[in-house]
This record gives structure tokens, C-alpha cells and sequence, in this order.
């Protein structure tokens, strides 16, 4: 009983709690007896706040028995990644120079998911700086589907915790990805929500005009709850939304009727593993058959949009990271001192460059989106791969492994646009695959609905990890 509870869906035990069903402190003990177990397996978690998390949970507990309900997330553990500053608890970004950071004060998204009744239960794995690749101090963070693979991309830490029942929700950041990836390789859903949507204050930056911060989930519902938290303006953060956050949950009942979906044609540069293909393809199949109308639709080449991501990101992260490269470079793990590196070699000329062919893949992606509701395509050509791994193999082609891996998700860092991935099956070998949905500017509502259009058309997966 308590190996399904800890799987549940996050509206489930909420609910559980607000009919005092359950307490937030025997969900909080559940959670923090199975990372206890599992986290020196999975290596998702850098730090748990286990007393911490148990007096958040008691005083919540108190809340309700005094008749105050904090809204949808009250009581229920969730999972923060480790470059999101929280005040009292050390905030490393994976790395070794803030291996000792204390913050003092929460970053905004960590403040709204207080504000809103969840328990922070501790601060979960990353690549190093939310950029590039993992740090020795730290190690790789396992994929609950099968241990000897990665969860992809930087914020392993909160999807494996989500995905292995360490969570019932958690918070990343997606600057190229790093949200979509790993929850494609985790098999749950995870949201790049429309640029500025959620604030960034106190979050350590990696590509600051790229950087999102985005929900990790097991079901779409769950996904639009933690969003509806955390989503709004912030005067903290200046490149923030200036506009009311719409609700996330209002359409999630609505159907794919009516809704136009944009089929990217393939690209020539585009290899993909056949079985992901194959199950994208019958994901758009149900969608079809749900109502929707699929469009075939011409996108700016995918790797068009990738070298411009790489290039503004490298050039942002190595502003932000200056004054540590001349005193501390010895500290950075090869893989991400050598990217600092490579953005402070870019020039002025390089960057503005780049940025005005942003506004071109922009301006194109915005004549698409006035013929489509949302474009649908895979997330990642190729499921979780094993760790260690330099290449891989894509319908019997070797490909670099980061290059292959950016391949279908930078468009929409680059873009700013809403896009999620959800689960659409699994591999011969039980790997999750997934379909990425995305949708024009501040219509994350409509993504989200489209997700779980096409879940309630191919049925909701049953399949958990096989943990204790």
C-alpha cells in the first residue's frame, strides 16, 4: 500500500489531505523513508531536508486541523533542483565552488511553492551549473527505468525523483531541454512553460534570455497544479511576464476537436530511432482520431536553431561566470570549464549575430503558429542512453551524443515558446519514449490540454518503475 501511495498522483493524495484522509507528516515520513532507501542508488537528491520537511508538514497539518487550506498543493512533498537558491539550505548547482553556499533568501519559485502549501523535501542533482555535464563531486543521477542509463540532460535530479516516487512533483530548469529530456527519459511529463511565465529570481543563471524554470510531474493535471503555483509576474525577475498567469488547469477537460496540429516535415538532417518514430506517430494517430486535425507544417532547420542556442548560451554563461574562471577555474569539471571557455572566446559581433538570426527563427516560428494550434514532434530521437556514453547509434548511425540529443528541443528555448513533453509508450527494452507538444506564446493552457487530450485518448500508463 505504501509503494502505491507513494506513486499516486499528486491531486490524489491532496485530496486525501484536505478530506483528512491522510497527513501531510505520513506523506512527508513515506517520502523521506524511500529516499533514505533508494537516493544512494539513484543519486537524485544532494541534500535532504528531512527535520526541515517534518515541521513544514506538521505546521500544514495544523493549518488544516484550524480549518486553512493553503490551495492545491497543501501538504504534498515535492522535490526542488539544486540551483534554485533556498534560504538556510545549501544551494550547490552541482558544483564545487558553491559546494558550502548557504543562501539567505528563497528564489521566487521556491517562496511560491511554500506560499502554497508544499513541503520541500530537499534539493535534487544537476550537470554542473545546469550546463553541459556532470561534476565528479556529484556523479550521475541513475534512471529509475533501468539503473545503468542516465535521466538526460541537467535537471536529472527532479525527474528521476518524480519518477522513482521520491517526489510528487518537483521544479527544473530548461535551458536547451534540460526539463523536456529528462522527463522523456523518466517517462513523465514535464513543461517548458512560455518564457518569463515563471519567475527566475534566485535561480543561478546558465543562458539568462534562454533559462526556464518549469514543473516535472507524473500527470498533466499534476503538471498544470504546480505551474498554477509558481507562474506569474515577479518584479525580481525583470525579464519576467508582466501579464496575470492564466489558469493551467481550465481547459485540461477540453477535447482535441477542433484543435489544429502541426506536423514538422521531415528534415534532412533528421535521424531518428525507429521505435520513438513509430510511437510519436501513433501518438499523432490518437490525436486524430480524438478530433484533432493534423497539418503537415515547414520548420526552421533544427539545427539551425541549435547552433544559436549553444552560441548565446555558451556566450551568457561565460559572462556570468567571469569572475570564477579567473580565480577558480581548477574547480569547474573539465566538460563545463572547457564550455565557459569556448563563450568567452565568442566575440560581441558573434553573440549579436546570433541573436538577430533568433529573430528570424522567431518570426518564422510565429507565421507556423498562425496556421496551427500547436506542433507536435519527438522530444529526443533516441531514449535514455546508457551512462558513460559519447555516441550513439540512431537507426544504425554513430552521431555525437550532445549533438543528437539537441536536436528537436532548443527551437523552443530559442523561441520562448510553451512545450511539453508527455509519455507516449515504451521501447523493447521498457524505456520511456516521448512526444514533445508546443504551443504559441502564453498559451501553455492549451499545450497542457493537448497533453491530456492525447493521454485520455491512448490511456493513462499504468507502468511504474520496478522499485521497492
Amino acid at each position: 500500500m505504501s509503494t502505491d501511495l507513494a506513486f499516486a498522483a499528486l491531486a490524489d493524495v491532496a485530496a486525501q489531505i484536505r478530506a483528512r484522509q491522510i497527513s501531510s507528516v505520513a506523506l512527508t515520513r513515506l517520502m523521506l523513508e524511500r529516499i533514505a532507501r533508494l537516493n544512494p542508488v539513484l543519486n537524485c537528491y544532494i541534500t535532504v531536508c528531512a527535520e526541515a520537511a517534518m515541521r513544514q508538514a506538521e505546521g500544514l497539518d495544523r493549518l488544516l486541523d484550524a480549518g486553512t487550506s493553503l490551495g492545491p498543493l497543501h501538504g504534498v512533498p515535492v522535490a526542488v533542483k539544486d540551483n534554485m537558491a533556498s534560504a538556510g539550505i545549501r544551494t550547490t548547482a552541482a558544483s564545487r565552488i558553491l559546494a558550502n553556499w548557504v543562501p539567505e533568501e528563497d528564489a521566487t519559485v521556491v517562496a511560491r511553492l511554500k506560499q502554497a502549501g508544499a513541503v520541500i523535501l530537499g534539493k535534487t542533482n544537476l550537470y554542473e551549473f545546469a550546463f553541459g555535464g556532470v561534476h565528479e563531486d556529484y556523479g550521475e543521477t541513475r534512471n529509475p527505468w533501468d539503473q545503468a542509463r542516465t535521466c538526460s540532460a541537467s535537471s536529472s535530479g527532479p525527474a528521476c525523483a518524480v519518477a522513482a516516487g521520491l517526489a510528487y512533483a518537483s521544479v527544473g530548469t530548461d535551458t536547451g531541454g534540460s526539463v523536456r529530456l529528462p522527463a522523456a527519459a523518466c517517462g513523465i511529463v514535464g513543461l517548458k512553460p512560455t518564457y518569463g511565465l515563471v519567475s527566475r529570481a534566485g535561480v543561478l543563471p546558465a543562458g539568462y534570455s534562454l533559462d526556464h524554470v518549469g514543473p516535472f510531474a507524473r500527470t498533466v493535471e499534476d503538471t498544470a497544479l504546480v505551474l498554477n503555483a509558481i507562474a506569474g509576474p515577479d518584479p525580481r525577475d525583470a525579464a519576467g511576464t508582466r501579464l496575470p498567469a492564466p489558469d493551467a488547469t481550465a481547459d485540461l477537460g477540453g477535447s482535441a476537436a477542433g484543435i489544429t496540429i502541426g506536423v514538422p516535415r521531415v528534415q534532412e538532417s533528421e535521424r531518428i530511432d525507429p521505435e520513438m518514430r513509430d510511437a510519436c506517430r501513433a501518438a499523432l494517430v490518437a490525436l486524430e482520431g480524438a478530433g484533432a486535425r493534423l497539418v503537415e507544417v515547414a520548420l526552421p532547420d533544427h539545427l539551425l536553431s541549435r547552433t544559436i542556442m549553444w552560441a548565446i548560451a555558451a556566450t551568457e554563461l561565460a559572462e556570468s561566470h567571469r569572475g570564477w574562471l579567473a580565480t577558480r577555474a581548477e574547480d569547474y569539471s573539465p566538460v563545463v570549464r572547457a564550455l565557459v571557455r569556448q563563450g568567452a572566446f565568442l566575440s560581441g559581433m558573434d553573440y549579436v549575430r546570433a541573436h538577430r538570426v533568433r529573430q528570424k527563427i522567431i518570426q518564422d516560428y510565429a507565421a507556423v503558429m498562425q496556421r496551427v494550434d500547436v506542433i507536435a514532434m519527438p522530444v529526443v530521437p533516441f531514449p535514455a542512453w546508457p551512462v558513460g556514453a559519447a555516441e550513439v547509434t540512431i537507426d544504425g548511425q554513430t552521431e555525437e551524443l550532445m549533438g543528437a540529443l539537441t536536436r528537436y528541443c532548443p527551437p523552443f528555448n530559442v523561441t520562448g515558446q510553451p512545450a511539453v513533453s508527455v509519455p507516449c509508450g515504451f521501447n523493447r527494452d521498457g524505456l520511456p519514449l516521448a512526444l514533445q507538444i508546443a504551443g504559441r506564446w502564453h498559451e501553455d493552457a492549451t499545450v497542457l490540454r493537448v497533453a491530456e487530450a492525447y493521454v485520455q485518448a491512448a490511456g493513462r500508463p499504468s507502468r511504474r518503475p520496478d522499485l521497492p
